[in-house]
């Protein structure tokens, strides 16, 4: 039941109407509905791991309530978080990387000349084990580092642990922020609906189906036969899965918080127009900023940050990256991604040193220049994130740089393609630089109803209706 079906547009209907009319006048109604909506629209991927996801929840749920009551006992309460910590990543470790870890460890012991044989399990991964489990963690670790009470409201938890719009791919939740929404009963706002017709037209219709999935279509056929192409077409191709991603993951995102605005929840922002960063450092206050906090907060900031000695930092940031990447996949390839990112951000604080945080916002040649750069090392980096064998990933930077030809060429898919990603970029340019161009949001409801009215039809007639699942649906 991915966001732009027509499955989930009467899911969503249903329970919004059900929502505002029969438990508007009790928050925990409201917060019932929306544990058991978001039951169902999880088990709709797969029955079977529900069970896996309220073992999750309920045990971060206790765990709080138990660290709390064991006020004035450090070791206990170390003992519960620990107990905590490590039953929800092993069950996450168990399902997303057991195989990888064993292959790693043959891998090892092979390169040493101890030829050894073993068999991996033949394990499913449930969707959306990493969004909901980082979610679960951070209320563990908000009541663990005092930043939070524990709630013995266990329906404002769940709600806020399976709210059905972020637990597949995010944006991930915090306790310290997220969760107090759920204590209140949540009132109709006609302003956040409009606000979120507007999100789901631009990132579901515009974003997901008319840029996102026709430009699948050209990345997926090339690299899905890497021997046939030249290296002209596999930059095109590298660049073209760059503006991909980004359409697909900011049009989720955009999507979820759209949901969650019918249903009077604040989701956190989660792209701040990522392709106008002029550093590498910037692009990562500026894509996915959910796990990007989350890792700062929890994983950073614990192993000191940046207040400590130059190599402490260093390999702080680079421990960081490295999580990162795995978090992203059981793959050497996911790995390098993140490692290229560390030493770019490293690397360019040791450049620019404290300056890199005063950058000027104002577009100039300087900061075109700075900004064509950064996109350059970014896109490099996507061709570790997208092809899964480290094989074809050489074989494409080879051809890249030495076998020169005309591009492969579908005039269809790049023409309507390019319209979108036009669409897009406006949108962005707007948004950033702040110039005074309206449409949807225009003073004249004229206007406004015929932009959506003329966006709606686009995306009907151009987009791709019968594309595939989010790209970060595999995390």
């Amino acid at each position: 039941m991915a966001f732009q079906t027509i499955e989930y547009l009467i899911f969503l209907s249903i329970t919004f109407i059900i929502y505002w009319t029969l438990c508007k006048k009790n928050k925990n109604f409201q917060n019932i509905l929306i544990i058991a909506a978001s039951l169902i629209f999880y088990g709709w991927w797969d029955w079977r791991f529900l069970g896996l996801l309220l073992l999750t929840a309920l045990s971060s749920f206790y765990a709080g309530l138990w660290i709390e009551r064991t006020e004035g006992s450090l070791r206990k309460q170390k003992t519960i978080f620990l107990c905590a910590i490590g039953l929800n990543i092993g069950i996450l470790f168990f399902f997303k990387y057991y195989n990888f870890f064993v292959q790693a460890f043959v891998d090892a012991l092979n390169l040493a000349g101890l030829k050894i044989g073993t068999s991996t399990l033949k394990i499913i991964l449930p969707v959306g084990i990493s969004f909901y489990t980082f979610t679960a963690l951070s209320y563990v670790i908000d009541i663990f580092q005092k930043k939070i009470n524990a709630t013995k409201d266990m329906a404002a938890y769940l709600a806020y642990v399976t709210f059905f719009p972020s637990i597949l791919s995010g944006p991930i939740s915090r306790a310290q922020k997220q969760l107090p929404q759920y204590f209140e009963k949540r009132k109709f706002s006609y302003d956040k609906a409009v606000e979120a017709c507007k999100l789901a037209i631009m990132g579901g219709g515009v974003m997901k189906l008319c840029l996102a999935d026709r430009l699948g279509i050209y990345v997926d056929a090339v690299y899905s036969n890497i021997p046939q192409h030249n290296g002209t077409t596999l930059l095109l191709t590298s660049i073209f899965y760059s503006i991909q991603i980004y359409a697909d993951f900011a049009g989720y995102s955009l999507m979820a918080i759209a949901s969650g605005k019918l249903f009077g929840i604040d989701l956190q922002t989660n792209f701040i127009r990522p392709y106008f960063s002029k550093t590498v450092t910037e692009f990562w206050r500026r894509w996915h900023i959910s796990l990007t906090t989350w890792f700062r907060d929890y994983i950073y900031f614990p192993l000191g940050g940046s207040r400590c000695g130059k190599a402490r930092w260093m390999l702080n940031t680079m421990i960081v990256f490295l999580v990162s990447g795995l978090w992203h996949g059981a793959n050497y390839t996911f790995i390098i991604w993140g490692a290229l990112h560390g030493i770019c951000m490293v690397a360019e604080r040791l450049i620019y040193g404290n300056r890199i945080k005063s950058i000027p916002v104002k577009l100039s040649a300087g900061n075109l220049l700075r900004i064509i750069i950064t996109f350059m090392i970014v896109n490099f980096a996507w061709i570790f994130f997208r092809i899964e064998n480290l094989g074809d990933v050489m074989s494409v930077l080879k051809k890249i740089f030495t076998d020169i030809g005309t591009p492969f060429i579908d005039p269809n898919t790049i023409l309507l393609a390019f319209l979108a990603a036009t669409i897009v970029f406006i949108y962005d340019f707007v948004t950033e630089y702040q110039v005074k161009l309206h449409f949807l949001s225009s003073k004249h409801i004229t206007v406004r109803y015929m932009a959506a009215a003329l966006i709606i039809c686009y995306i009907i007639g151009f987009g791709v209706l019968n594309g595939g699942s989010f790209i970060y649906f595999q995390f």
